[in-house]
């Protein structure tokens, strides 16, 4: 028998006949024809000095962001002043990266581009800088910087999150869904017992029935349904974030203040960034930070955001993801309102029974999808019941781009450190940012 969260939870759960959702352990599968794609991780431009050495990492992927196997070849553009390659070329790992190390020459500055390129992919590039090593004396990093950051939650989310997001990943139900799921809402939604019997003792012949019914109404109801799902898990496991980090003097060298002021979500690459304002969310702020500084260093004490991540992944699924499969819907309930013909579901559980009118059954249907519907956000809104924090240091490599000593970029800056659920911690993947200097105000 179903439990109430398998069958209210539908959005990545839907497999129709025929159609599951299997972890298969065999590896990253080689590419074909027109399904490859290589995406920078990290940033596009590097900066470096004589003598220094960058690791650059490039992923190979299809499109719905798995991991390819084969081989990268990887070849430098323009006058390179000595740079060379730590190879020509590398073979992805499981997680489709390859990654190869740029060593800067001995001497002179250099512009010059880093191509990749991988079978049925279009190439990416790098831009690549390398300044005469820069002269004795530390940099001025007072000013304020742009962050751009990257989280990645790589191996899940921590209690009631993770059972809320892993059930929309991962979960697979019965041979005759969505039918059996919209079959259960229901029979929820009829108060007569009569009729709730009689529907019941049609089962599971009735759900093969409505399921075909489905199916032939809406062609594409379950990949459209596990592509909602898919994306849902994409932006409850990486997500971005905008802030602004402020450094100043201190007694004893500098002192920092962290805040946070967008989300950004990322679906199949395109990324799409909202105010915390405009979430129902104050900028999050982490104030008297340690910092320190040096000439090849930068680190950023450890501090915590509390996040209303709840209303993050609301925003995320009704600003972004439903309007990729329905530019028409704003939310759970009207997009299966759009793909589920109630009416037709209606007329063949009445003509099956034979008691009852199509009418009762397509209101019930109707009440069944908004039922699922406020059930399914009421378990997303009830993430901010408990304290989520995000808890972060970082570091990073410094840049001065105009020799004025000021650190101008924060570059290939790495975030350690975990997301906690009621004291729930979770150790942060591979998480990223970049900072780069902003104006001073007139």
């Amino acid at each position: 028998m179903k439990t109430q969260l398998s069958t209210a939870l539908l959005i990545g759960l839907f497999v129709g006949t025929g159609a599951g959702c299997s972890n298969d352990d065999s590896g990253p599968r080689p590419p074909e024809q027109g399904d490859a794609f290589l995406t920078i991780v990290g940033e596009t431009s590097v900066f470096m000095e004589n003598g220094w050495q960058q690791g650059v990492i490039v992923r190979y992927h299809d499109g719905e962001d798995n991991p390819l196997a084969g081989e990268v070849d990887f070849a430098i553009g323009g006058t390179a002043a000595g740079a060379t390659l730590s190879a020509p070329s590398a073979v992805t790992n499981s997680e489709g990266e390859a990654t190869v190390t740029v060593n800067a020459g001995a001497s002179g500055e250099a512009a010059f581009t880093l191509q990749a390129v991988a079978e049925y992919a279009d190439p990416v590039s790098w831009r690549i800088a390398v300044r005469t090593s820069q002269p004795m004396g530390p940099l001025d990093p007072k000013g304020t910087y742009r962050i751009a950051s990257n989280f990645d939650l790589v191996s899940g989310l921590p209690g009631t999150v993770g059972q809320v997001t892993n059930t929309f990943i991962d979960m697979t139900d019965s041979p005759y869904d969505p039918a059996t799921f919209l079959l259960d809402q229901a029979v929820a939604a009829i108060s007569d017992p009569v009729t709730r019997g009689f529907i019941n003792g049609a089962r599971p012949a009735l759900d093969a029935i409505v399921n075909d019914a489905i199916i032939a109404g809406s062609p594409t109801i379950v990949t459209d349904l596990l592509a909602v799902g898919n994306d849902f898990g994409q932006v409850a496991r990486k997500f971005g974030t905008q802030s602004t980090l402020e450094v100043t003097a201190a007694t004893e060298g500098f002192a920092a203040k962290h805040t946070m002021t967008h989300v950004v979500f990322t679906v199949d690459g395109q990324s799409s960034q909202f105010l915390l304002t405009d979430l129902g969310m104050a900028n999050l702020v982490s104030p008297n930070l340690g910092f320190t500084q040096t000439n090849d260093r930068t680190d950023i004490a450890q501090h915590q955001f509390p996040l209303s991540y709840g209303a993050i992944l609301m925003a995320a699924l009704n600003e972004v993801i439903i309007p990729l499969v329905d530019p028409q819907a704003t939310n759970i309930n009207t997009l299966l309102q759009g793909l589920i013909n109630c009416n037709s579901i209606g007329a063949e559980i009445s003509d099956f029974i034979g008691f009852g009118s199509p009418s009762l059954y397509a209101g019930a249907c109707r009440l069944g999808i908004g039922y699922a519907s406020n059930y399914i956000e009421g378990r997303i809104r009830s993430l901010d019941s408990s304290a989520m924090l995000l808890n972060i240091a970082g570091n990073a490599k410094p840049m001065d781009t105009n020799t004025d000593r000021k650190v101008d970029i924060l570059q290939m800056g790495t975030w350690t450190g975990s997301m906690s659920y009621a004291n729930q911690p979770v150790t942060l993947g591979a998480s990223t940012f970049r900072g780069d200097r902003m104006a001073a105000p007139n």
